[in-house]
């Protein structure tokens, strides 16, 4: 056998890839919008709760403060603040819990109040 013979018969034969049909990719730029959208709209979310929003009213104030964004190209803790000047209804209503205190001989636990209420027929 000559060399050629033999160089033939030690490679391996390729084998045939058959091209298969991949799913297309999302469009990146498709994909860096809304990645985007929704990175803004953390923004607005996380400036209105610093701000005094209500959670349970964080939706609507999202979507006024988006408004005002678009419209004037502000910072989100620019709109969110206007948002709340705008639309008090937006704002968390601080309710102030009632502290009893009485001061009985020196101390100033709620316990000595308690007993000197009760002390007192």
């Amino acid at each position: 056998m000559d060399n050629e013979n033999i160089e033939q018969m030690t490679e391996p034969a390729e084998p045939e890839i058959q091209q298969e049909e991949l799913p297309e990719a999302p469009d990146q730029n498709d994909e860096i919008t809304a990645l985007r959208g929704e990175l803004m709209e953390l923004k607005l979310r996380l400036a209105l709760l610093s701000a005094g929003a209500a959670p349970e009213k964080l939706d609507e104030g999202v979507k006024l403060a988006a408004g005002l964004m678009a419209a004037d190209g502000g910072e989100p803790e620019n709109a969110a603040a206007e948002v709340l000047r705008e639309y008090p209804h937006i704002k968390l209503a601080r309710r102030v819990i009632p502290q009893l205190s009485a001061e009985s001989y020196g101390c100033g636990d709620g316990f000595a109040a308690i007993r000197n209420i009760f002390a007192k027929k």
